[in-house]
């Protein structure tokens, strides 16, 4: 009787071990390796990943972890062009050239919106995955584009993170108490913007009233010595390419038309880095704008 038990109760033992056993995963030579597995298993791969276009450059700059920077524009190494380019010259860079970016094996590749369809068809028949980023025509947009590029890059939470705090910056913004100040983009040749684009957007959020929308100019357009002369600019916001050159907004501001009826506008000069692209760099430069705005409307008072 007793023989009998201790052999059943050696036999549910035994059991239970087996059991336990097939449920429980072994690798051998490894006692922390199934934990490690399992975590390993929850982590996302992040995307290797090769910019052909300097806007989506600067996004990935802002956005991706280092190690997944393969490569970026030629573009994106220079001071007039590109943003970040101090931190652009770590990495490597393509000329955007299809055969130069399917030797880099990327995960992903980053076009803009006008990229060469023959670059990108090249890239698709290579296999590779190619998203194209839009060109931001307002702020909304750029924040949008900072969120999209941060889905694709596998950073959903670090994009949303930059963009409620763009968000708060920009509520932070003071709107002007009197009638605002008159304001236009003056670039070479007179090429200025409307509300209808990034940079328009900029000066109606920093305070400013845009005489290119007066000219009819709802996007992109040209100014005229004569048309500036009846829209009476208070200050003409304008941004080099190269330092130190003479841009046409200094020089039209020391015109004789403009100096004899003394309406020569103040010059606002902002880094052509800061305007080509949106990205988290356009709410300094609104802030800035601001900034000179309520300087300017101090002084009139």
């Amino acid at each position: 009787m007793n023989g009998s038990y201790r052999f059943s109760i050696s036999a549910r033992l035994i059991l239970v071990i087996g059991v336990l056993l097939c449920t429980v995963p072994v690798f051998a030579g490894e006692p922390h390796a199934a934990l490690a597995h399992a975590s390993t298993a929850k982590a996302p791969t992040l995307p290797r990943v090769v910019s052909i276009n300097l806007c989506a450059d600067q996004l990935l700059l802002a956005l991706a972890d280092d190690r997944q920077i393969a490569a970026l524009t030629n573009l994106s190494h220079q001071k007039a062009a590109s943003w970040f380019y101090r931190e652009a010259r770590r990495y490597p860079f393509t000329r955007g050239k299809a055969g130069e970016v399917i030797v880099l094996k990327p995960d992903l590749v980053l076009a803009g919106q006008y990229s060469s369809r023959y670059t990108l068809s090249a890239l698709k028949s290579a296999g590779l995955r190619v998203e194209k980023l839009p060109i931001a025509n307002s702020v909304e947009a750029m924040l949008k584009n900072i969120e999209q590029t941060a889905q694709w890059l596998g950073q959903p939470d670090r994009g949303a993170e930059m963009v409620t705090a763009l968000n708060k910056r920009l509520a932070a913004i003071k709107a002007p108490l009197a009638a605002p100040l008159r304001a236009a983009v003056y670039d070479p040749n007179g090429y200025t913007v409307g509300d209808q684009s990034l940079r328009g957007d900029v000066l109606r959020r920093s305070g400013w009233h845009n005489v290119a929308n007066d000219a009819g100019i709802s996007s992109f357009g040209v100014l005229s010595l004569e048309t500036l002369l009846r829209l009476q600019p208070d200050v003409l916001v304008e941004s080099a390419y190269s330092a130190g050159t003479y841009s046409r907004a200094q020089q039209l501001n020391q015109h004789p038309a403009l100096t004899q009826s003394k309406l020569a506008p103040e010059i606002i000069s902002v880094p052509s880095s800061q305007t080509i692209c949106g990205g988290p760099w356009t709410v300094d430069l609104i802030e800035h704008l601001s900034a000179e705005r309520i300087k300017l409307q101090r002084g009139k008072s």
